[in-house]
């Protein structure tokens, strides 16, 4: 069993340095359009995974083997996982950003540079560069633009462009279901309306039974808050649609059995001649907050009361004026499809804003943020469903899980801006940062801060070029930085390029986040000065 101690300098800053570049030289290979991939097998060898997600791969690292290694491995772990988690990208570039302020840092430390008013230099470098990377930035405004970004995360074209025409025909705020299938396949499809998991109160109620399927349009909508079991409950609800004018009622209730669910199957298998209305009874199979706010929005959607004991009206005394409309009710696939009418369309859009406004000030991982997006993609019309298939599990996986990173950074994007991808946008801001150094009155110390940040902010683009194989970076990197922005490389044809021309783009977002994120981690490791290592230390299984 380890003996617990405490360690100082320079001891500290090598045990930093075990983890910080061992985790880094891990990511550096996957980064760029030539990057490659990491396979990850369980102790057991019988799981094996194909990764090229930063924030994945850090994840199935418990540990590197010793506390030494460890203690830098769980700083990078915890910084490119919270990167990945708010953006869906951009955790190897983090990485790569962190190591090389880190090493940098290190040495001028070992020489005697005091690590406060260096901190102080790096982080007015940092907002200076966050500045100009916004400055850089310029509005997404096509499909291809967005099929160009979705490119640069998943680097599977045809998915590329699937995910860009969603992004654009959908917004920022989309809801999609990603749907994985046992052979190579991908396919999109638009969901007309919003869209809640449903369950039909009886096979009869099917218009379609061979396709298990039940579509009926112009219906007047009941939402009732409570089990209808009554048949005096489903009477007025019946009697109130006829009233109201409809030839066809949908039941949206808690539950619907027992004389209630006799009486409206009666009814719907009555003759023609005989049928008062067309009937749909279903059940919504959300719980909890989802369930709640489902129901608040179909009242938005559709104009109709709630009903229930909870409130004032109950079904057993519904009027017409309790009942709402739609312009078509489909049910199929576990879920169902409502489109509003274009009068009640207009009542809802004071609720898309305020939404709207809620989910951009919520970070990227915060746990409600999904679930407001696709209360705003039911209100504003807007789900999509993406089919992706491949004949092995991993293959399936990978693509899954690139899609939904790629449609992360997309609402960001969309959000905020692109700026010129391949770290061409970090080398547009050296310039600025190198004259901005010796602009105003600094310590010697702070310069080199200034100096520090505005070499480190090559290395993402000086990695990628490694990984395209070329032999001189220095002369790509320096054609770059004097052109300045939208220049980057094309490391595909071996060319500098104006970015927005080829497509090669990333998200402001993205670049920002992953460089504040490396400069907290790299200056967090810089400025400790002691490690204390515990007999038995805790054993996280999250980042």
């Amino acid at each position: 069993m380890p003996r617990p101690h405490v360690v100082g300098q320079p001891t500290v800053h090598q045990h930093f340095s075990l983890g910080i570049n061992t985790i880094a030289d891990l990511l550096a290979s996957t980064l760029g359009p030539l990057g490659g991939r990491v396979i990850s097998s369980a102790n057991d060898g019988q799981k094996t995974e194909l990764l090229d997600d930063s924030s994945t791969i850090v994840r199935r690292i418990i540990s590197l083997g010793t506390p030494q290694k460890d203690v830098g491995a769980m700083i990078m772990r915890n910084l490119i996982w919270r990167v990945g988690q708010r953006t869906g990208d951009g955790g190897a570039t983090a990485a790569i950003l962190a190591r090389a302020i880190y090493n940098e840092g290190g040495r001028l430390l070992a020489a005697g540079v005091n690590p406060m008013p260096l901190s102080r230099g790096v982080n007015a470098a940092t907002e200076l560069a966050v500045e100009q990377l916004r400055a850089q930035a310029r509005a997404v405004n096509t499909e291809d633009d967005l099929a160009s970004v979705a490119l640069t995360v998943t680097g599977e074209r045809d998915l590329a462009m699937l995910l860009g025409e969603i992004g654009y025909l959908l917004g920022p705020d989309a809801h999609v279901i990603v749907e994985k299938y046992v052979a190579p396949y991908l396919a999109r499809e638009y969901i007309a309306g919003a869209h809640y998991g449903a369950q039909i109160s009886s096979m009869y109620f099917y218009t379609q039974p061979e396709h298990k399927r039940a579509v009926i349009v112009s219906p007047a909508i009941a939402l009732v808050d409570d089990a209808l079991t009554r048949a005096e409950d489903v009477i007025s609800l019946m009697e109130a649609a006829v009233q109201k004018g409809a030839k066809s009622l949908v039941i949206i209730a808690n539950q619907v059995s027992g004389a209630a669910l006799g009486l409206l199957v009666t009814n719907h298998q009555a003759p023609k001649e005989k049928k008062k209305l067309d009937i749909l009874a279903l059940k919504l199979t959300a719980v909890g907050d989802p369930l709640k706010w489902a129901k608040s929005d179909l009242a938005l959607l559709t104009g109709a009361t709630q009903l229930g004991s909870v409130t004032a009206r109950i079904a057993a005394n519904a009027g017409p004026d309790d009942l709402g409309s739609a312009q078509r009710v489909e049910f199929g696939d576990k879920g169902v499809a409502i489109v509003a009418n274009p009068g009640e369309r207009e009542a809802v859009q004071v609720e898309i804003t305020q939404l709207r406004t809620r989910i951009a000030e919520l970070p990227m991982d915060d746990d409600d943020r999904p679930k407001l997006a696709k209360r705003l993609a039911g209100l504003a019309s807007g789900v999509a469903r993406l089919k992706v298939g491949a004949y092995s599990k991993p293959e399936r996986a990978l693509l899954a899980d690139q899609a939904e990173r790629a449609l992360k950074v997309l609402s960001a994007a969309q959000h905020n801006g692109v700026v010129a991808g391949g770290g061409a946008a970090y080398c547009h801001c050296i310039q600025h940062i190198r004259a901005a150094a010796e602009a105003v009155d600094r310590t010697p110390e702070e310069i080199m801060g200034f100096k520090l940040v505005a070499d480190a902010l090559s290395a993402p683009m000086r990695q990628i070029l490694h990984n395209a194989g070329v032999s001189a970076p220095a002369v790509p990197l320096y054609h770059i930085e004097e052109q300045g922005a939208p220049a980057t490389f094309d490391a595909l044809s071996g060319q500098l390029v104006d970015a927005n021309i080829a497509g090669i783009l990333d998200a402001t977002d993205v670049m920002v986040l992953a460089l504040e994120t490396a400069v907290s981690g790299a200056l967090m490791a810089l400025t400790t000065d002691k490690i204390v290592y515990h007999r038995e230390p805790e054993t996280s299984m999250t980042p």
